[in-house]
């Protein structure tokens, strides 16, 4: 499944791409998301929640950065999580870039998954239409943070 996204913050790019390099900060912008363990500079150990129509499922999830380019305020990310009960997964790829417009920044993200477990059976549709809302949150709780 692919999704792109993305939404804008009111500040310049260097101010938003510092935080959006700092993995256990950015986390505390996803709602029910939180980072539990830094392993080294590059990989954390995370859990998350996530409601998609009737279906409620935690994940425990390891991220890792896969790549950083600060002149180009571009990052992949790798991430894969089990449910917590142990009935499917997911893994995706999840570039992100930043670019300045006008003092303000727009953050794209392309997000290629592949999910499995009862998740994947509620339908892609509804799996998009909780992602966009999931950004969106995203996106407000990170323009407070800055």
């Amino acid at each position: 499944m692919i999704i792109d996204d993305g939404f804008d913050i009111d500040a310049p790019v260097d101010r938003v791409w510092t935080l959006l390099k700092d993995i256990p900060k950015v986390a505390r912008c996803i709602p029910r998301a939180e980072v539990t363990d830094v392993v080294d500079e590059r990989t954390y150990k995370a859990k998350a929640s996530v409601k998609v129509g009737p279906v409620e499922v935690s994940y425990r999830a390891t991220i890792i950065v896969e790549s950083i380019d600060d002149d180009a305020h571009t990052a992949t990310f790798k991430v894969k999580g089990d449910e917590a009960r142990g009935r499917g997964g997911v893994t995706a790829t999840i570039v992100s870039k930043a670019t300045e417009a006008g003092g303000k920044t727009h953050v794209a993200i392309h997000t290629d998954a592949q999910i499995s477990g009862i998740v994947a059976t509620v339908g892609g549709r509804l799996i998009e239409a909780v992602a966009q809302k999931t950004i969106a949150a995203f996106a407000a709780n990170l323009a407070k943070m800055v």
